[in-house]
């Protein structure tokens, strides 16, 4: 795989027109475009259907399903319609309803299951009622909800790069999708568990979300170009790792 298939790019702006600058921008510096509840909810499925008019890249549907298994089963059935290529389901929505997502996917539709959003730690989940000693580590909860997901069949899984290791470690077939990327020196935002591009992908990432840095930097094409070159060096780097081992 080309480094710059690993980005993918969120396109996280309000209307259709600015969604389709973005993509006829960056539509051969990175390989995947993400579109999440702001960019659908304005637009609907015309956007899914203006993207592929302009390129062949992947298209990420970003919707988080967390609902009953009824309800995401047909959901599903709608998405896989749309000609997408991965749709998210909260792994949390528990066994049943990731079943029925990867039950009812088709024309190559990806089932990607969400482990624990990238803007909690430790104290959030505690707040949230998690158990004190299951959240101990983040981790662990993370390994248990993957655990679900593999059992359930889905293609792949969103998590942060702290635990890409041990997951490819114990689940080598789940591609892993990493958000809360930041570049050296960047500030975090809204994100806790943050690692840069380089980090990620010697942990064992497959493909790296990467918003804001790219989108508020000066020249995103600039950035785009050089955060492939990190994910080169580090591919380069877990190849040496390999063959010194």
């Amino acid at each position: 795989m080309n480094p710059r298939d690993r980005i993918v790019f969120p396109l996280d702006v309000p209307t259709i027109d600015e969604a389709l600058r973005w993509v006829d921008r960056l539509k051969d510096l990175v390989g995947v475009f993400k579109v999440g509840f702001e960019l659908y909810t304005s637009c609907g499925p015309k956007v899914i259907e203006e993207i592929k008019k302009r390129c062949n890249n992947k298209i990420f549907l970003d919707l988080k399903l967390n609902d009953i298994p009824n309800t995401v089963l047909r959901t599903i059935r709608v998405a896989s319609n749309l000609g997408v290529d991965w749709i998210t389901v909260h792994a949390l929505s528990g066994a049943e309803s990731l079943k029925s997502a990867v039950s009812a996917a088709y024309n190559n539709l990806k089932i990607l299951a969400v482990t624990v959003l990238t803007s909690l730690e430790r104290a959030d989940l505690m707040e949230l009622g998690f158990n004190a000693e299951l959240v101990r580590e983040v981790k662990d909860l993370v390994l248990r909800l993957t655990k679900i997901a593999y059992k359930a069949g889905c293609d792949g899984i969103v998590c942060s790069a702290k635990e890409t290791s041990q997951i490819k470690e114990v689940y080598p077939e789940l591609f892993t999708v990493v958000p809360g990327i930041r570049l050296e020196g960047a500030r975090k935002d809204d994100q806790v568990r943050v690692v840069t591009p380089y980090e990620a992908i010697l942990s064992g990432a497959d493909y790296l979300v990467i918003g804001r840095p790219i989108r508020e930097a000066f020249s995103p094409e600039k950035t785009c170009i050089e955060i492939a070159e990190e994910i080169e060096k580090a591919l380069a780097q877990k190849n040496q790792n390999k063959d010194s081992g």
